[in-house]
């Protein structure tokens, strides 16, 4: 997995000739650079995205097209447009924009006291909400082993399931916030799918100490709404670093 610390360097960047096309005139900018090579870019001042990489585990825009048609009647994400590859076999993704800001950028890096719980509650609202009837997806623990060649039994005894849909990917930079702090949009879904609760708690719990430092992780829990439990955070965080 990428680190979540935002990279800001994105002086350089050429826009690729099939973003440019997709925008129809409309300008271009870079606003991400992730750690597998790929960048995403604003269109017409972010009434839409475009994820555009290699081909990489982590991005694969098929199927993240699928899950999130579906996802969006329960929650709010990137509405999806439209998903290809260009001639050279790098993946592209074109949703709408959402009018917020990624919880780790701007004015919410320095206020981790507004952020933090919100980013509980969020998630707790995506497991809420999402059902897991109907969901055609897993990310559960023998996929994701099974995904990176480890064998079934590296992590030692599996826990308890305690079955959710889960976002895959509940890192902070991946829940968008409105000016008053409220979250509003999740991004990011290309691994959605069912697994314990635990697997996104992890992430997002291991994401604090990227972005907003140590000692947040009592306040992320709280406002989720769900007792600390060692042995899961464990269980799952070393999961999390196998990929």
């Amino acid at each position: 997995m990428t680190s979540d610390i935002p990279n800001v360097r994105l002086d350089g960047i050429v826009v690729p000739e099939l973003v440019r096309e997709l925008a129809g005139g409309r300008d271009v900018e870079p606003v991400w650079r992730n750690g597998i090579g790929g960048v995403t870019f604003s269109i017409g001042a972010g009434a839409e995205y475009v994820k555009y990489g290699p081909p990489h585990s982590e991005f694969d825009a098929e199927p993240e097209f699928a899950r999130l048609r579906w996802v969006s009647r329960f929650v709010p994400v990137s509405r999806p447009i439209d998903h290809g590859t260009d001639g050279v076999g790098n993946r592209w993704l074109r949703t709408v924009g959402i009018p917020a800001t990624s919880a780790v950028l701007g004015q919410w890096r320095a206020h981790p006291e507004i952020v933090v719980p919100e980013l509980g509650r969020a998630l707790r609202r995506f497991h809420d909400r999402v059902p897991l009837d109907g969901c055609a997806w897993t990310w559960s623990i023998a996929d994701r082993l099974a995904s990176c060649g480890r064998s079934a039994d590296v992590l030692g005894a599996w826990p308890t399931l305690d079955p959710v849909v889960c976002h895959g990917d509940a890192c902070n930079p991946n829940f968008l916030l409105d000016a008053s702090g409220s979250c509003v949009g999740y991004v990011d879904l290309g691994r959605l799918g069912v697994a314990d609760r635990w697997a996104d708690l992890a992430s997002a719990l291991l994401s604090l100490g990227w972005n907003f430092g140590e000692g947040w992780e009592p306040a992320l829990l709280a406002g989720y709404g769900i007792d600390p439990d060692p042995g899961k955070q464990d269980f799952y965080t070393r999961l999390w670093n196998l990929n």
